[in-house]
């Protein structure tokens, strides 16, 4: 009877222990938050946390979990809070209690980083696409059927421009070359009635195919450049965009109505981007900054440019549960911690300088 009564407290103050350890949500994201070399968890999100924790008399748990299921958990209680990169939104405001914002940050775009090539490579590069060859096989399609017309109507006419025999064709596919172009030299001419109508309405035609022709190569240069060109959200729908799975980027091209594929880590998006999946990863601009300096050092290495634009503002807070009663010393401790000369060498340590 005394070992089962003794068991029974035991429980008891396990149990009232486990109520006192908050479940503290966290996603490998760094700068924000990640695993070092001996699986523990750091970044400038996660030392924010010790500190508030130390400062605010806290004991806690990580509870890894998917990004997108961060927030839905704090709000239904099963978690009591939340560190990492945690946008601060009017949303969000009204199912959580969010900190001060310990970082203010923006939402970036990391593109294909730009390899240098001798001029003629890059040229043959730019113009050599399949949408080109499409228009290219068009053309001398046309070019065919006009040359073949030609010849059948002219090959016996006594001028004998195009005579039988391949010597004739050839006049006729030159005459055909000549006329699309908009040359137009004159050595060849059709004499019969119906070879002037084809003649005519390939003139007609000839112009309207080198202005496909000169669009096309234009929309070719234009792609290859796409780095050069972004300079607005809508400039994004000229190219494939990642993002990551439930951030604020991901929410900020859906309101503009830019289709994107969604990743469950920036790295993954970011991968896909090195391979040429897809042309532009959307994403915190901090962890695209922190990520372009880390990930080159991978194997194989993962090399991108991040523009200089900036589309919208956000900043990164800790999320609390709606009914947990820690929340103010929460939010005192992080204003204690961010306001102390030692956060400032934190974030230059994470970020670089603070770059933002």
């Amino acid at each position: 009877m005394k070992f089962l009564l003794f068991a029974l407290a035991a429980l008891s103050v396990l149990a009232a222990r486990g109520d006192d350890v908050l479940r503290v949500g966290i996603h490998d994201k760094p700068p924000y938050a990640t695993r070092s070399s001996t699986g523990e968890w750091e970044g400038i999100g996660v030392k924010l946390w010790k500190e508030v924790a130390l400062e605010a008399g806290l004991r806690y748990e990580f509870v890894e979990m998917p990004y997108a299921d961060i927030l839905p958990a704090v709000t239904d209680g099963r978690l009591q809070a939340a560190v990492g990169e945690i946008e601060i939104t009017a949303a969000a405001e009204k199912d959580v209690n969010f900190t001060q914002p310990y970082l203010q940050s923006s939402t970036g775009v990391a593109l294909q980083q730009g390899v240098w090539h001798p001029d003629w490579i890059a040229i043959v590069k730019e113009f050599f696409n399949w949408t080109l060859v499409e228009v290219l096989l068009g053309i001398f399609a046309g070019l065919l059927v006009v040359s073949i017309l030609v010849w059948i109507l002219e090959k016996n006419h006594h001028v004998g421009h195009f005579r039988g025999g391949l010597a004739g064709f050839g006049s006729a596919l030159w005459f055909s070359a000549s006329t699309m172009t908009t040359v137009g030299y004159g050595d060849k001419t059709p004499s019969t009635l119906w070879g002037r109508v084809v003649s005519f309405v390939w003139m007609l035609a000839g112009v309207l195919l080198v202005a496909g022709f000169t669009a096309a190569v234009a929309s070719s240069v234009a792609a290859a450049r796409i780095s050069e060109t972004i300079s607005r959200p809508g400039d994004l729908w000229q190219v494939s965009c990642g993002t990551l799975d439930g951030a604020v980027a991901q929410k900020y091209l859906q309101q503009h109505g830019i289709p994107s594929r969604a990743y469950d880590s920036i790295e993954n998006a970011l991968r896909s981007l090195s391979k040429g999946e897809i042309q532009a990863v959307v994403a915190d601009k901090i962890a695209l900054r922190y990520l372009s300096r880390k990930m080159p050092e991978e194997n194989p290495p993962v090399r991108f440019a991040v523009s200089h634009v900036s589309f919208q503002n956000v900043f990164v807070g800790i999320p609390v549960h709606d009914g947990y009663a820690g929340y103010e010393a929460i939010n005192v401790a992080v204003l204690k911690t961010t306001s102390a000369p030692e956060w400032e060498e934190t974030v230059k340590r994470w970020l670089g300088g603070g770059e933002q």
